[in-house]
């Protein structure tokens, strides 16, 4: 994954990446317009709380701007001072003008004097998202899995991603599976936001078969990466 510059009025295009993150529902129904964020940042050990206000702070200014779909913040659970954060807006437009906002400004400002590295950002459309079963509850489970598959593997490895997304949706215990897609020219990466409703329903997904297959059928070379899964919690 690439770095990107403070600056959310100069964002990028991400570099090659797939992952998967599980995430709060969406506040409202997707489109084919719709505009994914996904954003990792990385805190200082000494500033976990004032980053995870900060957070806070600029998550309820987005909520209310106009066109926005999703903003969740998320925390590691094995490594706390590390953060993602799901945005969802109406169109590109909309994500234009949140980025260039005063508060996406002074966010960016005071982040730089805590954070132990710069945002990385990934911007990505709808490639197979289903409704969510209703609002998870306090044992759900938030996974974060980042997969990167090269080039010359991106047309192979697209119907094994299709048959992950249609599987892991049909799971009695997930509540939310999304599989999110970069725009050209990094159509080869993605990003699944999934939640599933506690340990046991998240084991079972571990331990499926479809799960299996995929993991087999796009092995390395296909990945350049084959184990990054993160746990997250929704910071409230």
């Amino acid at each position: 994954m690439r770095s990107i510059s403070i600056s959310r009025a100069s964002r990028l295009l991400p570099a090659a990446a797939l992952a998967i993150v599980a995430l709060a529902a969406p506040a409202a129904a997707q489109t084919a317009d719709t505009v994914y964020v996904v954003t990792y940042l990385d805190v200082s050990t000494d500033w976990v709380l004032q980053g995870s206000g900060l957070m806070k702070q600029f998550r309820d200014a987005s909520r209310r701007q106009a066109g926005n779909l999703e903003f969740t913040v998320l925390q590691e659970t094995a490594r706390p001072n590390r953060f993602a954060i799901m945005e969802a807006w109406k169109d590109q437009a909309a994500f234009d003008a949140h980025a260039k906002s005063p508060e996406a400004s002074h966010f960016d400002f005071v982040l730089e004097a805590i954070r132990n590295s710069p945002p990385n950002q990934h911007v990505l459309k709808a490639f197979a998202t289903v409704a969510p079963r209703g609002e998870p509850g306090n044992d759900a489970i938030r996974m974060v899995e980042h997969v990167d598959f090269q080039p010359a593997a991106a047309a192979n490895a697209l119907p094994a991603v299709k048959a992950l997304a249609e599987a892991s949706q049909k799971e009695a215990g997930v509540v939310r599976y999304d599989i999110l897609q970069e725009p050209p020219p990094h159509a080869n990466h993605y990003s699944v936001v999934a939640v599933w409703a506690n340990r046991a329903a998240y084991d079972a997904h571990e331990a499926a078969a479809a799960t299996k297959q995929f993991r087999a059928a796009t092995v390395m070379p296909a990945r350049a990466n084959l184990y990054d899964q993160r746990i997250y919690k929704v910071v409230d």
